[in-house]
């Protein structure tokens, strides 16, 4: 939960139906106002006069005009004398807000909703479905790019003579989970370029699919070659004098890199040119596409972002872990809590399971009362009590469970003096306790640090001003001085399974670039059995494939960070590394965090 006093708290569930039914139902009756967005101008122009002429209000309808049309008008309504005129203009205003966030979105997504241009609206539909059903197309066509970008690699080296194995391993990929697109400024963009009118789900379909070839650029960056044992039946022994058969033979192979997803091309698929003035209303369509963008994410998600706190990096982690002085098991409470800064959005009634859940930042109901998000659509995240229920079951097997008085319940009181990471911190009283946060420790300059997840924030780690107050406890039940494992005996059962993406590397420079030989993220310099995934996974995660069980240590670059599907094994050589290749099977995982 969040500040300020928060009194219940729920599941998260979702019923998306249930929260634009009524929208919807408004929505369709005043669909003939197509031209509300000019309508709702003037009609705030016109009681910004009224109130001008009045004299006395100017003042106050000068203070609404600086929070623009909108506030204009709320604050000519309030200016004048008469009651029954603040009625009828904040009924008119109600009205008109329904009218300019219609006319506002993408029309390739509210069309078929509102029953705008024409368009049937849709028994059933809600905002949530269509959008499902429009990001669909767009992610095919995506992910129909991304595999013609690798039938070129692939083609490059067939027709080059390259060995395909050493090619492939060599390949910089970037866009190795199709990252780099936004779905809803490619359905705005789409809308635009249709002036909003006459989209179909059948006309977006064939025109990005006219430029899937480009969407990833493909470049051909140099050649290698390396020395292998020479395969076959061994020759006959030559005779006295003779050159014997060469024992090994040079194999060459093509360096490649598959590029980040190529945003122009969106500008092409839809025949645009963004800096061209869109329509009447003095902006430009680089301008109009992002209006309508952000008026999608807000009306799915809450807001454009899910917060303002940003990543920590893993220096930055593996830094300020190393810096506190407390156990090995206080450390990785601490790395796993972590895992989630700037990662998971902050959701009113948000819990979870253990492990990394892949419905967060995804739009879902807030089913919870008791706040001004009830009712709303925001993107999935944990609330307080949900975040740190989640940090000790991911990171010790153990639930804190799930609400701030349970969580007071299950902890004694600690003083400052005693105070370590992975203690908690409670806000507000015995009887409404408002907020929970986990200490993380001691900052550069000695200030107390907490890591927890903050109403429009999220997750984040800082000294919050009100830290002085917070009530001090310790979590009951919980060994603090128990052994950490790593890389050979599993802790407890799994509490997920994943399917992966096997990849096996040395630490040679056609592994490993650079960065060969090298000392990995984690700090420590490579050994058997060390894996590398992304960042979703916090360092010490094990991960058991076909029986043997590795920890995650490293990292890798955008091919990696960006899949969490992706498993990168060390062994110490390169031929036992190419013998053991690629391959997809399914992983479980016993601590797993992001």
């Amino acid at each position: 939960m969040s500040e300020p006093v928060k009194q219940q708290i729920g599941d998260g569930q979702d019923d998306f139906g249930q929260a634009a039914g009524k929208l919807v139902e408004a929505a369709k009756q005043v669909k003939a106002a197509s031209q509300g967005a000019q309508t709702a101008a003037q009609a705030a122009n016109t009681a910004i006069a009224t109130a001008q002429a009045s004299g006395g209000a100017a003042a106050e309808v000068a203070a609404g005009s600086a929070a623009g049309p909108w506030g204009a008008l709320l604050a000519a309504a309030w200016a004048s004398r008469h009651a029954l005129f603040k009625v009828l203009v904040c009924a008119c205003l109600g009205l008109l807000i329904i009218i300019v966030l219609i006319v506002s979105l993408p029309s390739i997504v509210s069309n078929g909703i509102f029953g705008l241009d024409g368009v049937q609206p849709i028994d059933g539909a809600t905002l949530l479905s269509t959008y499902n059903e429009m990001a669909e197309v767009v992610d095919q066509a995506v992910d129909d790019g991304y595999n013609q970008a690798l039938a070129e690699v692939e083609d490059i080296i067939t027709s080059g003579g390259y060995d395909y194995q050493l090619s492939m391993d060599a390949l910089s990929n970037y866009a190795h989970s199709s990252a780099g697109y936004d779905v809803c400024y490619i359905l705005a963009a789409y809308s635009a370029s249709m002036e909003q009118k006459d989209t179909s789900k059948a006309d977006l379909t064939a025109k990005l699919n006219a430029v899937t070839g480009a969407m990833f650029p493909v470049t051909k960056d140099g050649e290698g070659t390396v020395e292998q044992e020479a395969q076959g039946t061994p020759a006959p022994s030559p005779p006295p004098g003779a050159t014997p058969a060469p024992s090994s033979v040079t194999v060459k192979y093509v360096k490649c890199t598959i590029h980040q997803f190529d945003t122009s091309v969106i500008a092409t698929a839809f025949g645009l040119d963004l800096e061209a003035p869109y329509g009447e209303f003095g902006i430009t369509y680089r301008q109009a596409i992002e209006n309508m963008a952000n008026a999608l994410k807000r009306t799915m998600y809450g807001s454009v972002v899910a917060g303002s706190s940003v990543p920590l990096t893993d220096e930055a982690l593996i830094a300020f872990v190393n810096s506190q002085r407390c156990s090995d098991m206080r450390k990785h409470i601490l790395s796993t809590a972590l895992s989630l800064v700037g990662k998971v959005p902050y959701f009113w009634g948000g819990k979870s399971e253990a492990g990394w859940n892949d419905a967060w930042n995804t739009p879902r109901l807030v089913t919870a009362a008791g706040d001004h998000t009830s009712g709303t659509i925001q993107p999935f995240g944990l609330d307080c009590s949900g975040f740190t229920d989640w940090i000790y079951k991911t990171a010790v097997g153990m639930s804190l469970y799930g609400t701030n008085w349970s969580q007071w319940d299950n902890s004694f009181a600690v003083s400052a003096a005693e105070l370590q990471p992975g203690d908690l911190g409670f806000l507000g009283g015995r009887e409404d306790w408002t907020h929970v946060l986990m200490f993380a420790g001691y900052g550069e300059n000695g200030q107390r640090m907490w890591v927890h997840s903050s109403g429009g924030e999220g997750v984040i780690l800082n000294t919050p001003s009100y830290e002085a107050g917070l009530s001090l406890r310790r979590p009951s039940g919980v060994d603090f001085d128990a052994p950490v494992s790593g890389g050979g005996t599993e802790v407890g059962t799994p509490i997920s399974t994943l399917e992966v993406d096997v990849t096996h590397y040395c630490a040679c420079t056609l592994c490993c670039g650079e960065n060969a030989a090298g000392i990995t993220a984690s700090g420590k310099r490579v050994s058997q059995g060390m894996v590398a995934m992304s960042s979703h996974y916090p360092f010490g995660t094990q991960i058991k494939i076909n029986g043997v069980l590795y920890t995650v240590e490293d990292r890798g670059g955008s091919g990696i960070e960006n899949d969490i599907h992706r498993v990168d094994i060390y062994v110490p050589d390169h031929n036992e590394a190419l013998r053991l290749g690629r391959f997809k099977t399914t992983a479980q995982i016993y601590r797993l965090g992001r």
